[in-house]
């Protein structure tokens, strides 16, 4: 599938932007914010916001830079992207912050507006075309960093330097290096004022359903700079022997859905796309070759129900904001906190009624805990950045096992208190071939799920006429006991999910068949 040459971006100077008058910033950003002032007046000159992803980071830096224009400051916010930049500057407009400048390859510049937004990459260069001051060494007395994570590389090390005396405030979801360790060589101070959990309760993030397979094999394979080696994670990955069929279980947990899809490469990507075709689903392949065309073109088609997955590498990471987004699916193994979050995080915007999925084929879960367990970061550049939290003001429940039968996340035995099976350590390696994804739930199944999936099945059985055995073995096969106390249930109109999981069932009966016939 390819975009029609005729397709053109559209410019950002051409785009109405909506009024701002009238917002009102949540609570936890008026703390955020409130944070920062408080530390800079204290003393701190560069200050790191953390905010999850989807949390509204945008509305916390467009009121610092209000706040700062409205004193007669400078103020020039950097992004790594061009298309931030677009977000960003409708998103400044929507709060209230018009009267910005661009500086970007192929805008034209206003440098005498007080708010400058621009790419690093851009700005980057041209304040080196000449030794001194130039046309485009915009005089900011503050400067915004988005994606602070990325503030340790030389690029933005270079541009800060330019600027020994202003005052610097980045805000990122992950404040860690690539190789896992703090930010301190770049901010002084750390603001963190809300997590993920509490973001979630208060529904300004989606509620998210987990499910893992067994980890992948991942013996011998080099670290480097704290993650897995590229090379040969992507050899490991992209081959027929796989822990779960990322394609199939897709089909049965999340087929319905408008999904990203995390890839270890450019080649793994293609391939996941070419394989979601192959089974009727309609799929697109990017990466950070392709064109900026290409990119809006396949988030357009999405949108208008022409594309219902998009495979990516290393593209997708950070700067997406579609809500539509109701699947994350990660074919790819990290130990990296700061990546695993990013990746998933990329479906946490939420929207009426969403919940979302997150697909781990690559024991991420695993290695990195739930998008919800509460985290305590460091700017030490010397250790890691973050740490588990061991008490919270909110206790929350420990998950070490997993049920082999209905999939329920406990501690403290190696029997399943819900149903009463064995359980498997969250962490042992099993080697399987075309496996199913396991479900990984924050809480017990309650028991009113229990009567609405057994009276889906009732539905199901009486519209194909099956015996009346047929519920009773559906049922133990996802509860793991034989229905009791059902009797009273009523026939329940299935949905998707349910429909899915029946389709992957007949689908993988088929293909065993296939096998026993030779």
């Amino acid at each position: 599938m390819r975009p029609p040459k005729k397709y053109q971006q559209l410019s950002i100077d051409h785009i109405k932007l909506p009024s701002g008058q009238g917002f009102i910033l949540r609570d936890y950003q008026h703390k955020l914010v409130d944070g920062v002032r408080d530390s800079i007046v204290s003393g701190n000159r560069r200050v790191v916001m953390v905010l999850a992803t989807g949390g509204g980071k945008t509305a916390a830096f467009a009121e610092i830079a209000k706040l700062a224009v409205e004193k007669g400051k400078k103020v020039l916010f950097l992004v790594n992207r061009r298309n931030l930049v677009q977000q960003t500057r409708e998103a400044f407009a929507f709060h209230g912050v018009t009267g910005t400048g661009v500086i970007m390859a192929g805008h034209e510049t206003a440098l005498h507006e007080p708010l400058q937004l621009a790419t690093i990459q851009t700005y980057g260069r041209r304040i080196k075309l000449e030794e001194g001051e130039t046309v485009f060494n915009f005089p900011a007395d503050l400067i915004l960093v988005d994606e602070a994570h990325f503030s340790v590389s030389p690029q933005f090390q270079d541009v800060l330097a330019h600027y020994p005396k202003a005052v610097i405030v980045g805000c990122t979801a992950t404040p860690m290096r690539g190789d896992g360790r703090g930010l301190g060589e770049v901010f002084d101070a750390l603001v963190d004022v809300i997590d993920t959990q509490d973001l979630t309760d208060k529904g300004f993030l989606a509620p998210c359903r987990y499910f893992a397979p067994s980890k992948p094999d991942l013996d011998k394979i080099k670290i480097v700079r704290g993650d897995y080696e590229q090379k040969e994670l992507e050899k490991r990955m992209n081959q027929a022997k796989l822990v779960g069929d990322v394609v199939e279980n897709w089909m049965r947990l999340a087929g319905d859905r408008k999904t990203i899809v995390f890839g270890v490469s450019v080649a793994h990507a293609k391939a996941l796309a070419v394989e979601f075709n192959r089974k009727g689903i309609a799929a697109y392949a990017l990466s950070a070759a392709s064109t900026e065309e290409k990119r809006e073109y396949a988030f357009r088609e999405m949108e208008r129900g022409n594309i219902q997955v998009i495979t990516n590498c290393a593209l997708y990471q950070y700067g997406m904001d579609v809500p539509d987004i109701l699947c994350v699916v990660l074919a790819r193994p990290t130990k990296s906190l700061g990546l695993y979050r990013q990746m998933a995080g990329r479906g946490l915007r939420p929207s009426p009624g969403k919940e979302m999925l997150l697909l781990d084929h690559g024991g991420c879960i695993e290695e990195n805990g739930l998008l919800t367990d509460p985290i305590e970061w460091s700017l030490d550049g010397k250790k890691k950045a973050w740490k588990k939290k061991k008490k919270d003001d909110k206790p929350r429940e420990k998950r070490d096992n997993i049920c082999s039968s209905c999939s329920l996340l406990f501690t403290g035995s190696n029997v399943c208190p819900d149903c009463g099976s064995e359980a498997k350590s969250f962490g042992k390696k099993v080697d399987v071939v075309d496996g199913d994804l396991e479900e990984i739930k924050p809480k017990k199944v309650s028991k009113d799920d229990r009567r609405r999936f057994y009276g889906m099945c009732l539905f199901y059985q009486r519209q194909k006429g099956y015996s009346d055995g047929w519920c009773s073995h559906k049922y133990k096969s996802r509860v793991g006991v034989w229905p009791r106390g059902m009797n009273d249930v009523q026939p329940i109109q299935p949905d998707q999910e349910f429909m899915n999981r029946i389709r992957h069932e007949q689908i993988k009966y088929a293909k065993a068949q296939e096998k026993r016939n030779g």
